[in-house]
């Protein structure tokens, strides 16, 4: 899905959500369309995790080259987006009314909110937001995702048996990088460059079905041992698509988390609650379960393990060759203390 031209033209923009193949790629448009390639190296400013609302504004205020605009871009903008409240006024300011010649990138990993006190539902980003200068990039609906589906698997060049677009959601969720990873394993698999219902079983059912459920199963139970034997046979059992496959399933039960906190902030009750959460009338019973962990954690708590979540995805990614499991342990431990209390 290619970035909307509103948001690639806005000089101060913000990009948000946990895809971090969607992110990256719409990065790259945004520093396409805002960055001299000629001058690259001298007007383009890439500030650092944790980076301070002053180091922004610094580097906004030095000096481009003769003809060129000062482009600064904050990869990891979690901590500035945090409290609304306590955005300076200078800063709120600069947001409103831009520096001249200068641009701006805010890029968040995890997925920001418009709810009541969150960043979204605040000035100046709730009028950025109105103004189609922010861009999320994440979860795909039920309706949304084999169509998503359908258009990577015709870009790869591949073809699908019917169904089978609609089988890969069900068993991975709607993370766009997810499913995209996914699609480039099967494309290792098949044979004939079509995909067939098969191949999907093959490649995740286990995990699917039962490893990612039983390692889940057990974190959230706060059995640490068990968590971790599950997740060695998981590994070993699928040391390609398992990864992603556990994250997928980490990601989509600590979202809930998250989504249960909005629906509260929101006053939905009753089905309507049951709805906000992915979850059909069958599964009701699962929100008390969740209820516990935010009543544990508050909501703040939920965003942070959300993002933990979205980490173990960077580290995972940066020990690929390796194949070492130390992100998924260090995750397991952080899901079962969170189950745990």
């Amino acid at each position: 899905m290619s970035a909307p031209g509103t948001w690639l033209a806005a000089p101060y923009a913000l990009v948000h959500g946990d895809d971090s193949d969607g992110r990256r790629a719409a990065v790259e448009a945004w520093k396409a369309r805002h960055v001299d390639p000629e001058w690259e190296d001298f007007s383009l400013t890439v500030c650092a995790e944790g980076c301070p609302w002053p180091e922004v504004r610094n580097a906004l205020s030095e000096c481009a080259p003769l003809g060129a605009v000062r482009v600064v871009v904050v990869p990891q903008a979690e901590n500035l987006l945090e409290k609304p409240k306590e955005l300076p006024a200078a800063v709120r300011d600069l947001l409103v009314n831009p520096l001249p010649d200068t641009r701006l990138l805010l890029v968040s990993r995890t997925p920001l909110s418009a709810g009541p006190g969150r960043i979204l539902g605040a000035k100046p980003f709730s009028e950025w937001a109105k103004e189609g200068r922010v861009l999320k990039v994440g979860a795909l609906d039920e309706k949304e995702a084999p169509g998503f589906v359908e258009s990577t698997v015709r870009a790869m060049g591949l073809s699908l048996e019917g169904g089978v677009a609609a089988r890969l959601v069900s068993r991975l969720g709607g993370n766009p990088g997810v499913l995209r990873r996914a699609l480039e394993v099967l494309e290792l698999m098949t044979e004939g460059r079509r995909i067939t219902a098969e191949d999907v079983d093959q490649a995740t059912f286990r995990m699917g079905e039962q490893g990612a459920f039983a390692w889940s199963q057990a974190w959230q139970k706060g059995n640490l041992a068990q968590a971790l034997v599950a997740l060695r046979q998981a590994l070993e059992d699928h040391p390609v698509e398992g990864p992603l496959m556990l994250l997928s399933q980490a990601r989509r039960e600590v979202d809930r988390v998250c989504r249960l906190a909005e629906a509260r902030a929101a006053g939905l009750k009753g089905p309507a609650l049951t709805e906000a959460l992915g979850l059909s009338p069958r599964q009701a019973f699962l929100v008390d379960g969740y209820s516990r962990v935010l009543d544990r954690h508050g909501a703040g708590g939920a965003a942070r393990l959300l993002h933990r979540v979205n980490q173990a995805d960077l580290d995972l990614k940066g020990v690929a060759l390796s194949g070492s499991p130390a992100a998924l342990v260090s995750l397991t431990l952080s899901l079962a203390r969170a189950w745990a209390g």
